[in-house]
């Protein structure tokens, strides 16, 4: 509940805010009992009409555009995953005749699942056991080392797959013909794929405008650090709590809306993109399986 709740993005604000009024609130109520006196009833109209009201727009506008990039991020990564499955069946049912082509181009449809997991983190580190029995140490170690992995893993698949559906003049027309229509129909679930990605690393790389940040930023601390003063004496020892709460709300929304603007981390806000990428595996995995029954199946006794 904690880790959740995204602290750490704004405890330094929280606890300006908070010592800001613990020190107003001892000096009005101590040693200055009657010499800070403000009366707030004209100034109540101006934070009812300007702040607060700016306040909420800001912050309704920014928590939208952060529940928006999430679920962009969510459907994505579930693109992602149908699309591996839909192209991990045909490559099973349309490349039995190329065994070795067939096998090369699954393997990679794995590589590339971790590929965008760990691309979109700017993590170069790649644990062998993750695509174990999928890749070699030596085709994890060359994805790694590539400038763009997915980009890798991709190039290796529609390689295995233009080598499966060769066409050369000795190809039956019939057979070529069939050959170039599966091609376009993986080339296009390839193309998904790529998309897709591509749009996981624009939510990466495109944060919210810094001005729009600033902007609000400046609101909230002005709003919060003023409180104590204006209703200081109204409030007596509750400005301490009241100022805490309101600012722990206040506060709490923007950090929950930085939390969750790139989510792919490990937090707990985060997409938990290892469940996507083993839900993938498991499924070619399965897939996999089940070919090769059908293939028992069919073969003459």
């Amino acid at each position: 509940m904690i880790r959740g709740r995204a602290i750490p993005q704004f405890i330094v604000p929280l606890s300006i805010v908070t010592i800001n009024a613990t020190i107003w609130t001892i000096l009005i109520k101590i040693p200055f009992k009657e010499s800070f006196e403000v009366d707030s009833e004209p100034w109540a109209s101006i934070y009812t009409l300007v702040l607060t009201t700016a306040l909420a727009f800001l912050l309704v506008f920014r928590l939208n555009r952060v529940a928006i990039r999430w679920w962009d991020c969510r459907q994505m990564w579930g693109i992602i995953v149908a699309n591996v499955r839909i192209l991990a069946n045909g490559i099973l049912e349309y490349t039995n005749h190329a065994p070795h082509c067939r096998d090369d181009a699954i393997s990679w449809l794995a590589g590339y699942l971790i590929s965008v997991k760990q691309h979109i983190r700017h993590d170069k580190s790649y644990d062998d056991d993750e695509l174990a029995g999928f890749l070699s140490k030596a085709q994890v170690d060359a994805l790694a080392a590539a400038a763009h992995p997915c980009l890798y893993a991709t190039s290796e698949i529609r390689h295995a797959l233009k080598m499966a559906f060769t066409v050369t003049a000795d190809t039956p027309a019939g057979l070529g013909a069939s050959h170039s229509s599966d091609m376009r129909l993986m080339d296009k679930s390839l193309h998904i794929l790529i998309d897709n990605m591509g749009g996981l690393e624009r939510v990466r790389s495109t944060p919210l405008p810094i001005a729009f940040i600033t902007h609000l930023r400046t609101f909230i601390m002005f709003y919060l650090l003023s409180l104590p003063y204006l209703y200081g004496h109204t409030w007596g020892w509750g400005t301490i709590p009241a100022v805490f709460l309101t600012a722990y709300a206040l506060l709490g929304i923007d950090g929950a809306a930085s939390e969750c603007e790139s989510p792919f981390e490990k937090r707990a806000n985060h997409l938990y993109q290892e469940g996507f990428c083993l839900t993938a595996m498991n499924d070619i995995e399965q897939l996999v399986i089940h070919n090769d029954n059908m293939q028992r199946r069919r073969s003459p006794e």
